[in-house]
């Protein structure tokens, strides 16, 4: 068996992921204006505009989160791995990483990121356990990105991780 050649640039999204959030959504959406339909025409006549807004913003916002979990993403080029989990993005420059994992039981990846001595478990959304064997090929893929990259966990003890 001959070993591929690492790519320069690697990018992840989760379809389990992206398809939970998008049919999440959907219900909500659906559960939301049933709701507003059930009320009936006596009681929806009563709402105010600034109520009816108010109820639209928080629908939306969710929605919002929802997808924006949905479309979590891993990039890893130039000696660096961005992580966008939901709203939130990260930049590791590889020099501070000792390790990618997803052990079984885990509903998701996480890099193992050095932190005065200690490893700290980041989690990466892009990869998910559900993902069966295409989730194992990114895990196998972006470590042999990280080892090319010079990333080490020379000096740590991968079984003492923080979860914080």
């Amino acid at each position: 068996m001959t070993e591929q050649k690492v790519p320069d640039r690697l990018s992840y999204t989760s379809a389990p992921a992206l398809m939970t959030s998008v049919v999440a959504s959907a219900v909500l959406l659906s559960l939301a204006l049933y709701g507003w339909w059930a009320l009936g025409p006596g009681i929806r006549a009563q709402v105010t505009i600034a109520q009816a807004g108010t109820l639209l913003f928080f629908v939306l916002v969710m929605i919002g989160v929802m997808l924006s979990v949905g479309y979590s993403r891993l990039w890893a080029q130039d000696g660096v791995v961005t992580v966008r989990n939901g709203p939130f993005v990260r930049r590791y420059p590889v020099s501070e990483i000792a390790g990618f994992r997803l052990r079984p039981g885990d509903a998701w990846s996480s890099l193992l990121i050095k932190d005065d001595g200690d490893l700290k478990r980041k989690p990466v959304l892009a990869v998910q356990f559900l993902e069966g064997e295409r989730g194992q090929r990114k895990v196998r893929e972006l470590r042999r990105w990280l080892v090319e990259q010079g990333a080490t966990s020379q000096g740590y003890d991968a079984n003492r991780v923080d979860d914080n």
